[in-house]
């Protein structure tokens, strides 16, 4: 009788977790629909999801190169920007609100 009844727990297990992944997808399929034509909406999104990732210590992000060069996020340098919170990474020229190297115009050292 007991095996009867571990086997009766693990098929209500499946039958939710199969529930779930059901609803899951559904979701999934919905947003997509919203971020089909809002290429805005996906881009922000993407970019969320990578800074939710960073915040997390010690944890290690590996994005395409592609997903970093539609994020505008520049090479190694902006993602260490971007995961240390800062608009335009550390020093001075980021407290004077400038890109890094100086004013427009002004080439990066």
């Amino acid at each position: 009788m007991s095996r009867q009844a571990q086997a009766e727990r693990e098929r209500q297990s499946r039958i939710i977790l199969g529930t779930a992944e059901t609803e899951i997808a559904e979701k999934f399929a919905r947003a997509s629909e919203h971020y089909r034509d809002n290429a805005v909406a996906l881009h922000l999104r993407a970019m969320n999801m990578v800074f939710e990732g960073l915040r997390q210590k010690g944890s290690m992000i590996i994005v395409p190169s592609t997903a970093v060069e539609t994020m505008g996020l520049g090479a190694l340098g902006g993602l260490t920007a971007f995961g240390q919170g800062t608009p335009h990474g550390s020093g001075e020229d980021a407290r004077r609100g400038e890109p890094p190297g100086g004013s427009e115009g002004e080439p990066a050292a």
